[in-house]
């Protein structure tokens, strides 16, 4: 069963969207899978290194100041993530650690 983990949300003012994109800002993919590593991380305590990203789909995009919940449902050696903004599904996918990670 998933349970909520985080709920977050990305200034307006954050370098980043000054270049991803300019007049359309959208929160990179590479920003959402760092909050994903690091929530995963701090779960399982260690650190983001020993884990990996093995898939991930991104559905739509989140813009700035929108928030998202992440939703992680453990399993054996694996989470298995979804991050949503409301009712719409943003990503999902898998991280995955060897057994003794």
């Amino acid at each position: 069963m998933a349970e909520g983990v985080s709920t977050f949300s990305w200034p307006a003012g954050h370098p980043v969207f000054a270049g991803h994109f300019p007049g359309r800002p959208i929160v990179p993919g590479v920003m959402l899978l760092e909050w994903v590593l690091g929530e995963c991380a701090r779960r399982r305590g260690v650190a983001t290194s020993a884990l990996r990203v093995r898939e991930a789909k991104f559905f739509r995009p989140l813009q700035p100041e929108q928030s998202a919940e992440l939703l992680l449902e453990p399993g054996a050696a694996r989470f298995v993530f979804r991050i949503v903004h409301g009712e719409a599904a943003i990503a999902s996918g898998i991280v995955e650690w060897d057994g003794d990670a």
